[in-house]
């Protein structure tokens, strides 16, 4: 039993109850007349028997009933609740989902997913503990929050207080989902009293229960199979109809003939069973720039035939190519209305016209000579392994460096396109020789990609390697991967394989179309063409000059924090969680002010697939979903009220009875 407002109720019952008391003790003052008999008055003057203030109390159906009356509408106003069900005590782990799918407002009440999953677990923390002034609970609660990665809001804690404050200071963001993480934290924590703590671990035998509030769009449930002893329960939120329409790539070109000029692509994916049409708004400095001149039709999504897999439907959209010789602040809207807002819009930041400085390092081969050379490149300059290093201990920095048969031991911050060498790369992991090699897949909408058909590329002898967590097979073969890309805090590397001519690959249109893409991209990264906008759940890494302080990030909502500079110049700040634009500064050496913007969209497939899933598979276990419950207790206060009502008719009746 749980009482919302005991302190209300009893202050009702000290201000109500004796006064009503009072009443009955107190005597009616009457002046006296005198009259020749009381025979017929017998009634009428029972109750001025005695001259005193005070008389004795005597039985009376009235005064019980209305004592009755008094004493349910004090009760309805402290406001009684019945819990459920409560805890026998046990460990729980309240695990949320605040990905960016939980930001859908499909609730009739216009409420987020995960405003109503902190709603419904703060609810299930109440069932467990019993919750209530004469009532508690010995379970053990942990609250984690997962999206791209995970936060421990409280280990295990018995207060109830402790684990609800940890609910609602669990924030949004627009990360995709995953699951792995959370889980891997919440059985540390089951299996050792203080994992943190070194020389205080204690086993603990029983598994602890799962209790998951999400939509179920979770990325690597079929990786995370639920161990020996573990159990789940699964609270779904969100409505499995539900559709959206967001953009999934965006990107801005300055073609290397009109460096003045920029084209801007998008492809727009619709998550719902039916055609969708739509404006697409092109936006420059804040000002409207292009619309498409008539609706777009973005096809209907659906489920592949041959391996039953959702395929959302998809359209590419060109705006035609517009005179921007200054830095451009690029904003593409999807003019509609939909439940996710996070995905209608994507930014960018375009730098001004900039010719590259490429550094060509190792096999000095003519034919790579002569691609370069045909470039529109500020400088390029031939060196060998030795005069690279050497440049390098001079300080000497390049917009995009081209190792062929080469890399460096060590690599200092920059961006490289590194062809047939591991050295340095600890990334990936030689394991043999491969010949007679035909590629298998490749990533074709990767901007290194773009119009490279690799379908006649034939390669005689190349490495095997295994890939490390961090790097991204970009195209592969049965024998192993033949592009990677690998991304660390101020080193983006390409990595392709095999040498050029150790395959058909130098001779073909797709190379000469490969190179130029690749350098355009990687120098897209480092914001010498076109600046690369972020992932949620990434870190900003940004080259700034090497000695500048006062690092400072201004987020979208105009909050700012502090960012890292290290010595070498590498400005480090995240990860950020919002999609939108982030300012940053820092004061160089010289001691002036350095300014940048970087733009941060959620452009995610797997998240604009907002249709909630009934149930989960961990792997082989399916758990199946509930829906969310927000209030675990039964109000007794209707009833108490209604009770009163009948017996206030009754006292009613009673009285008027007694006086005819």
């Amino acid at each position: 039993m749980t009482w919302l407002t005991p302190l209300t109720g009893l202050i009702v019952a000290g201000v109500i109850l004796p006064p009503l008391l009072l009443l009955y003790f107190l005597k009616l003052r009457r002046t006296s007349r005198s009259i020749p008999s009381t025979m017929l008055w017998r009634r009428s003057v029972e109750d001025v028997r005695a001259n005193a203030p005070f008389q004795r109390l005597r039985p009376s159906i009235l005064l019980l009933l209305q004592l009755l009356v008094l004493l349910l509408l004090v009760l309805a106003l402290a406001q009684p609740q019945f819990d459920g069900s409560s805890s026998a005590g046990g460990r729980t782990v309240i695990a949320i989902d605040n990905s960016g799918s939980m930001n859908t407002t499909d609730d009739p009440s216009g409420r987020t997913r995960l405003e109503l999953a902190k709603e419904a677990a703060v609810a299930r923390i109440e069932k467990l503990h019993g919750g209530g002034l004469f009532s508690g609970g010995t379970e053990e609660i942990m609250v984690v929050s997962f999206a791209d990665g995970a936060e421990v809001r409280t280990p295990f804690t018995d207060s109830r207080t402790q684990a609800i404050a940890a609910v609602r200071s669990i924030e949004p963001t627009d990360e995709n989902t995953t699951i792995g993480e959370a889980l891997e934290l919440a059985r540390a924590f089951t299996m050792t009293l203080d994992p943190e703590e070194s020389g205080s671990a204690e086993s603990v035998e029983e598994p602890a229960m799962f209790e998951v509030f999400s939509d179920g769009r979770i990325a690597d449930l079929d990786d995370e199979p639920l161990r020996g002893g573990e159990s789940a329960r699964y609270t779904v939120l969100g409505e499995e109809q539900t559709g959206n329409l967001g953009l999934v790539t965006v990107a801005a070109d300055r073609p290397w003939d009109k460096p003045n000029q920029i084209q801007v692509f998008a492809v727009v994916a619709n998550h719902s069973m039916e055609d969708v049409k739509v404006d697409l708004e092109l936006r420059v400095g804040g000002v409207a720039r292009a619309l498409t001149p008539e609706p777009v039709l973005v096809p209907a999504g659906y489920e592949d035939p041959e391996t039953g897999v959702w395929k959302p439907g998809r359209e590419r959209v060109v705006f035609l190519p517009f005179d921007q010789p200054r830095e451009a602040r690029i904003e593409v809207r999807l003019l509609h209305e939909d439940d996710l807002d996070a995905d209608d819009f994507a930014r960018l930041v375009v730098p001004s016209p900039k010719q590259l400085r490429v550094a060509l390092v190792g096999q000095l081969e003519w034919f790579m000579q002569k691609l370069l050379e045909a470039q529109n490149f500020e400088r390029l300059d031939l060196l060998t392994g030795s005069q690279y290093e050497a440049a390098i201990d001079d300080g000497e920095t390049w917009d995009v460096v081209i190792c062929l048969g080469y890399s460096p031991e060590t690599f200092v911050p920059g961006r490289y396109l590194v062809f047939n060498s591991t050295t340095g790369i600890d990334a990936l992991e030689p394991f043999g020789v491969a010949e007679k090699v035909f590629v298998r897949s490749v990533q074709d909408e990767h901007p290194a990609f773009r119009y490279v058909v690799l379908d006649d590329l034939f390669i005689w002898t190349m490495p095997k390697v295994v890939a490390g967590d961090d790097a991204t097979v970009l195209t592969d073969a049965v024998e192993g991967p033949l592009v990677v890309e690998i991304d660390r805090a101020g080193i983006q590397v390409l990595w392709v394989a095999f040498h050029p001519l150790d395959s058909t690959w130098w001779r073909q249109r797709s190379f000469a179309i490969f190179v130029p893409n690749a350098i355009e991209y990687l120098a897209s990264i480092g914001g010498a063409v076109v600046e690369k906008g972020l992932s949620p759940g990434e870190a900003i890494s940004m080259l700034v000059p090497a000695g500048s302080t006062g690092g400072r990030v201004t987020r979208p909502d105009e909050s700012t924090d502090e960012a890292l500079i290290s010595p070498d110049g590498m400005l480090v700040w995240g990860p950020v969680r919002r999609a939108g634009s982030y300012g940053l500064s820092w004061i160089g050496p010289d001691g002036t002010e350095g300014a940048a913007e970087v733009a941060v969209n959620m452009m995610s497939e797997e998240e604009g697939r907002v249709g909630a899933r009934e149930s989960i598979e961990f792997s082989v276990d399916t758990v199946s979903g509930r829906r969310a419950i927000t209030s675990s207790r039964n109000a007794l206060w209707p009833w108490l009220l209604g009770i009163g009502l009948v017996i206030l008719l009754f006292e009613w009746y009673v009285y008027f009875r007694k006086s005819a």
